[in-house]
């Protein structure tokens, strides 16, 4: 698992290193995508996904790489909600001059959420608090370290409706 891991990456800075200034991703359709998946896939216990997608948004990356990070962040929320996930998409224009803008994805649920330590924790490569969901514990890491790549970042917070809100921030077009 851990080849796997370094192999995707590689593959991923290799990515970042030789992005061809082109490479734009529309966010709304690979969300919405990524919704109507993970409804599927959570259906048995009647997740409700909300999606508020800013239909403008672009990411300035890879498409493959923005399904890796935001399809890790819900499917994270969906296995610890109680009963909803909502996703939120908004492009921030640059509040200085000649910066560029960014996009900000927010995947909130209204499971237990965590505390300040458990979201250093589970940040952490291979570190999962809790055995009894499905996982290796890797996402939020892959999630990170893609960030960081793109220039980006991940935090973890409280959501308004309870559990855990991740906010992704990613550069954007």
């Amino acid at each position: 698992m851990r080849d796997q891991v370094a192999r995707h990456l590689e593959r991923a800075r290799m990515a970042a290193r030789l992005t061809v200034i082109g490479t734009i991703t529309d966010v709304s359709p690979v969300i919405d995508a990524l919704r109507r998946t993970m409804e599927k896939i959570h259906r048995a216990r009647g997740i409700s996904i909300e999606l508020a997608a800013d239909q403008r948004a672009k990411f300035r990356g890879e498409q493959q790489d923005l399904e890796e990070m935001a399809g890790n962040l819900v499917d994270n929320a969906c296995k610890w909600a109680s009963s909803r996930v909502f996703i939120q998409v908004l492009m921030e224009r640059a509040a200085k001059s000649g910066a560029d803008p960014m996009l900000r994805i927010i995947v909130d649920d209204d499971g237990r959420g965590l505390s300040e330590a458990e979201r250093a924790q589970v940040s952490r490569r291979g570190q999962r608090l809790d055995e009894s969901k499905p996982g290796s514990g890797l996402g939020l890491s892959i999630v990170v370290d893609l960030a960081a790549l793109y220039g980006g970042s991940l935090s973890l917070g409280s959501a308004p409706v309870g559990g855990l809100r991740a906010e992704l921030v990613l550069p954007g077009i």
